[in-house]
């Protein structure tokens, strides 16, 4: 049995997504090795990361078909959430995901990291 972290159902082990609102099983914790503590030392293996689409000219089709073009290339097992925002006509989507830390830049994105990829 499994509960799924999104809606709180319970599902049996066979099922790889929840029924109710589609979301997919996590997977299993890894394993710590013997003898470490768990959260000791060893850095976690992924990082919380986020690609914005903003413009004050552009329609909202528009910056929600970039997005979505983007989190089609992520994957669906690596994108966390997407989200929107209005100010004073200024619109902006986030699709916020997971990428590998080794891959990762330690320091804040650049603004060329930054800017939105073109369908």
């Amino acid at each position: 049995m499994w509960i799924c972290p999104k809606c709180g159902e319970k599902l049996e082990e066979q099922f790889g997504s929840c029924w109710r609102c589609s979301s997919l099983r996590p997977a299993e914790p890894a394993q710590e090795p013997a003898g470490s503590e768990p959260g000791g030392d060893q850095p976690p293996g992924w990082k919380l990361s986020y690609q914005f689409f903003r413009g004050t000219l552009a329609t909202w089709d528009d910056l929600f078909t970039k997005a979505a073009y983007f989190a089609t290339e992520v994957g669906p097992e690596r994108v966390l959430n997407i989200s929107h925002s209005v100010d004073d006509a200024d619109g902006v989507v986030t699709v916020w995901y997971w990428e590998p830390k080794e891959d990762a830049a330690d320091a804040a994105p650049s603004a060329s990291e930054t800017s939105s990829p073109s369908p």
